[in-house]
């Protein structure tokens, strides 16, 4: 965001106006690729490098901890970017934990300031018992994840 764009925002919501950031979602998709939406990036993952994943079984849930560099462990997944999208190659992840769809679903993640650590502020929660929509336009080569 610009500094121009700050000051809107920001005598916007001084006079009282909610300011739209659009839904916040993340695809699962069926080659286990994690797709974020724009709104995500925005709010998240702008200007990180790559993202932790971890699997919490006995919840069924996927944490996406943000980091600001990647790192060369197993836990950690880069930010791919390329024609305005993010994606997250995450098929080891996947398959690791059982977890496959058979069609893209969009998850509604959850900001927990609780996970990531002394060094990480919090992640993105995805709660797989939730109900994701089913996103039957997308695939892997062909998917775009506007807001």
């Amino acid at each position: 965001m610009d500094k121009q764009e700050r000051i809107f925002r920001s005598n916007a919501t001084d006079e009282g106006f909610d300011i739209f950031h659009g839904r916040e979602y993340i695809s699962f998709r069926t080659d286990s690729h994690l797709a974020p939406n724009s709104t995500v990036v925005e709010q998240h993952l702008k200007g990180k490098e790559a993202v932790i994943l971890a699997y919490n079984k006995a919840n069924n849930e996927v944490a996406l901890i943000p980091l600001s560099a990647d790192y060369d462990r197993g836990d950690v997944y880069s930010l791919k970017r390329s024609d305005g999208s993010t994606v997250i190659a995450a098929t080891g992840f996947f398959k690791e934990h059982d977890l496959s769809v058979d069609q893209t679903i969009r998850y509604s993640p959850e900001w927990n300031g609780d996970i990531g650590g002394d060094n990480v502020p919090g992640g993105l929660v995805i709660d797989f018992d939730e109900d994701g929509g089913i996103y039957a336009a997308a695939s892997p080569s062909t998917s775009t994840d506007e807001t």
